[in-house]
């Protein structure tokens, strides 16, 4: 069973690795419950041994990258770690031009399987946004996390309709922005405004940073659960930024969001949503009334080898 596998990949690593250190915390069951939840949520099959020990091997930070090719393109090892925003520009190569964002608190392991299956279906290689913290915290994000995320969905909403200046909104995002850039304020310490620190996670910054490059090009990108949100958050920062280069550049973009339905700004068309007819617990954090694909007999998940998944796959087929 691939939960017991990652417990044993996590107890052969060195004591002094970030991942064991977080995980020597937990009980034996308490680590088999995490590695489960990051089986259960995800397409997890879609990578091999070789893969699944990297990623669990050791944690990276939220925001950080994981570059997912079509499986064995590159041999068992086709997925390279990258620990910042930094070094995925100066890494060689094409540019990359889709990017997944998983969530429900989703690990490295969660974020590579989304992002392979996006990979699979277009041959080409996709940047995961990694929007969780790993295994030894999947417990507590799943479920603290992804609800924290789903309140702040109809703050999109009431972005567009408060009577705040729209000056006053930007100068805050410029701030915001101009701070976390020079290093001198950390997600946790916003403050500038509750709308920004709500949605401004590194994983936003991150895709909003790959958003509002010259040279790069996004032509996809895919979202499941939290990462809906993180997005969203990043096109309405986008908006506050008034860089209408990257506007028309995004709007140009499709987007596809797996599990939750989202408040996407003004002027994106290429957008499709797609959430399981039975799945409540992602219809508890999604928007009443918007246009979305119900799938039938599907619930959260996207592994495919349980009952009642959406098939992120035919999803992929179908709408891109």
């Amino acid at each position: 069973m691939i939960g017991r596998q990652l417990v044993e990949t996590i107890d052969s690593l060195p004591s002094s690795t970030p991942m064991k250190l977080a995980a020597g915390t937990l009980s034996e069951s308490a680590k088999l419950r995490n590695a489960a939840l990051d089986w259960l949520f995800y397409d997890v099959n879609a990578l091999s041994p070789e893969e699944m020990h990297l990623l669990v091997s050791e944690t990276n930070t939220e925001g950080a990258i994981l570059v997912v090719h079509p499986k064995g393109t590159k041999g068992p090892l086709s997925i390279t770690k990258l620990d910042s925003y930094e070094a995925l520009v100066d890494s060689p190569g094409r540019k990359l031009k889709k990017f997944a964002v998983a969530g429900v608190g989703s690990s490295d392991v969660g974020a590579a399987a989304l992002a392979r299956n996006l990979a699979d279906h277009t041959g080409e290689p996709v940047g995961a946004i990694v929007a969780g913290y790993g295994v030894a915290d999947l417990l507590s994000e799943a479920l603290g996390g992804f609800f924290f995320f789903g309140a702040a969905n109809a703050m999109v909403q009431r972005w567009h309709d408060v009577t705040a200046s729209q000056k006053e909104r930007t100068d805050a995002m410029k701030q915001t922005l101009t701070a976390m850039e020079r290093g001198s304020l950390s997600p946790e310490e916003l403050t500038i405004s509750s709308d920004i620190a709500t949605g401004f996670s590194p994983d936003t910054m991150t895709l909003l940073r790959l958003l509002t490059e010259k040279d790069r090009r996004i032509d996809t990108v895919v979202g499941h659960s939290k990462g809906c949100l993180s997005i969203v958050f990043a096109l309405e920062a986008l908006a506050l930024l008034k860089d209408h280069a990257a506007i028309d550049h995004a709007r140009a973009a499709k987007f596809v969001t797996l599990g939750a339905v989202v408040e996407f700004p003004r002027g994106y068309e290429n957008v499709k949503q797609v959430i399981g007819a039975i799945d409540w617990f992602g219809g508890m954090n999604s928007r009443l009334g918007k246009d979305a694909i119900k799938v039938p007999g599907a619930w959260h998940h996207l592994n495919r080898a349980l009952p009642y998944h959406l098939n992120a796959r035919d999803v992929f087929a179908s709408q891109l």
